[in-house]
């Protein structure tokens, strides 16, 4: 991909280097790079000037910044890496090594450097008030349009070109001063209806502002649209001639040859929004429509406030309230700020409070940091909504006694298996050399085997044996090792063979004792 062009939805690479020469207002250092920046183009005399880090440390001294001219020039640097400002051509003079080193660079502002820093002081001035529109402009539009229409093909000849390109200069900064107004002033509107905090007072005096300054903004444009349509329909077929003639006068030419800009209107297609704004296109309405039809559209968004007041219905808007929060904010001191804080939102210094766990085995401790701890499982409602009452009625409560039946009855016949298979068991009284047992009968032979092993505890040395006592049934199984005999267990599920080990089912007396005499 070559650097003129770019993917779908990516800024071709000149664009994006345009607007790295916004960055400097937005860097923690920006209001250094600010006052620098207006140490360039505070004064007209600042336009045609360079100046060196020492010149513009001094300059930013006197206005109360302390920086040692190294940083400057790291800052300047910055700025010339960025489009804001360029190294000047011309040589330094210096009476002195010292003076040398501080002056051989020499700084000076660029063209994108002086627009952008003029639209960030016209950011940084902006105020969130209303603007009223330039309806007067309307007519000076109209007068200026009905002069050029009167001009036949002899007089535009015959016309003075800058006479002919001031008449049209003027049509149009007229133009653009109406659309930037209008602009505004539907912005303003939009934020104030959208506003559901606004009480009776307030909404009165919005109310009458609005209808009063609205509709005779609404009539203006609907008493000059026509006009100035139709004036246009007359001049738009001498537009190509217009500029012509307007523009054969002295021109200035840039360095590489090209002509220089010129003011709106100068050019044939420039023209095309003047036609959109009044008349339209194919397709699409006029601009001036659209105005109108905006203008229904506060109104509407008007009578819902009104009903809203009227039949008591509060929504939920802080705007108030967090403006006067604001205001405290503002002209409390730090350790006040910091109460009020905590007062407002409830976020207090971070402690991480000890619970027991779904797992008691690790309840988190109240020294461990909240980087490293599980999150809290917060409800969904509480999460997305802020809402902490539970919504709905309560669940009807779940009937376990079936379940529970169900489980009994298991646990029944699982009790009854495992008593026919002791009783299996106890019928091959003796040692036990080849025997055949049923599946559930070898199994709780093998479980009484590996009890008696667990209970003795240590390995089973010659002649050794361990025993478990089945309470059930008054007997025990005994396991003895007896080199060279084994015991065989078959059953329908395998057959199983113990060597150098035998298995004997005998009377437990000692427990058989201890019963009699408990009873």
């Amino acid at each position: 991909m070559s650097e003129t062009t770019s993917a779908p939805g990516e800024l071709p690479l000149a664009e994006r280097v345009r607007l790295e020469a916004l960055r400097y207002a937005a860097r923690d250092e920006a209001p250094t790079y600010i006052a620098i920046m207006r140490t360039f183009t505070g004064e007209i005399a600042g336009l045609l000037s360079d100046q060196s880090a020492a010149e513009v440390a001094g300059r930013l001294g006197e206005q109360g910044f302390e920086i040692d001219t190294d940083t400057v020039d790291d800052r300047l640097s910055y700025l010339v890496e960025h489009g804001n400002l360029a190294r000047s051509p011309r040589e330094a003079e210096a009476r002195s090594l010292r003076e040398y080193l501080q002056n051989r660079a020499r700084y000076q502002l660029t063209q994108r450097g002086e627009m952008v820093h003029r639209f960030v002081e016209e950011l940084l001035g902006h105020t969130e008030s209303a603007r009223e529109v330039s309806t007067e402009m309307l007519g000076g539009i109209l007068d200026g349009l009905l002069e050029l229409g009167r001009l036949d093909d002899a007089a535009v000849a015959s016309a003075d070109p800058d006479e002919l390109a001031r008449a049209i200069g003027t049509v149009f900064a007229q133009f653009e001063r109406l659309v930037s107004s209008t602009r505004d002033f539907y912005t303003y509107l939009s934020q104030v209806l959208v506003r559901y905090d606004l009480d009776r007072s307030e909404f009165q005096a919005f109310k009458t502002v609005l209808l009063d300054y609205l509709q005779r903004f609404v009539d203006e444009i609907g008493r000059h649209t026509p006009r100035l349509a139709e004036a246009l329909s007359v001049v738009e077929p001498r537009v190509p001639a217009l500029c012509a003639r307007a523009n054969s006068g002295a021109r200035l030419l840039g360095v590489d040859g090209e002509t220089a800009r010129r003011a709106q209107g100068l050019d044939p297609g420039d023209w095309v929004g003047l036609h959109a704004w009044f008349v339209g296109g194919a397709g699409r309405d006029s601009d001036a429509a659209g105005v109108r039809r905006l203008a229904t559209d506060a109104m509407r968004a008007l009578l819902v406030n009104l009903r809203r007041i009227a039949t008591g219905r509060r929504e939920q808007s802080r705007y108030a309230d967090l403006l006067t929060l604001a205001g405290w904010f503002a002209a409390a001191d730090d350790d006040t700020a910091h109460a009020l804080w905590a007062s407002a939102f409830g976020l207090y210094s971070c402690r991480h409070l000890a619970f027991v766990a779904d797992d008691d085995a690790e309840p988190v401790p109240p020294t461990a940091s909240w980087w490293r701890t599980p999150s809290a499982d917060v409800p969904v409602a509480l999460r997305r909504h802020g809402a902490r009452t539970i919504r709905g009625r309560a669940g009807r409560r779940e009937d376990y006694a079936g379940a529970k039946a169900a489980r009994v009855a298991e646990r029944e016949r699982a009790e009854r298996r495992r008593a026919a298979a002791l009783n299996e068991i106890a019928g091959n009284t003796g040692r036990l050399g080849t025997v055949r047992l049923s599946d559930d009968a070898r199994g709780v032979l093998l479980e009484l085997y590996a009890r008696a092993l667990v209970g003795r505890g240590r390995p089973l040395g010659p002649d050794d044996t361990a025993a478990v006592d089945v309470a059930e049934g008054g007997w025990r199984l005994a396991v003895r090792r007896t080199p060279g005999a084994g015991t065989t267990i078959s059953s329908p599920a395998g057959r199983l063979e113990l060597s150098d080990l035998t298995l004997a089912v005998e009377p437990d007396i000692e427990g058989s004792a201890d019963r009699r005499e408990t009873g």
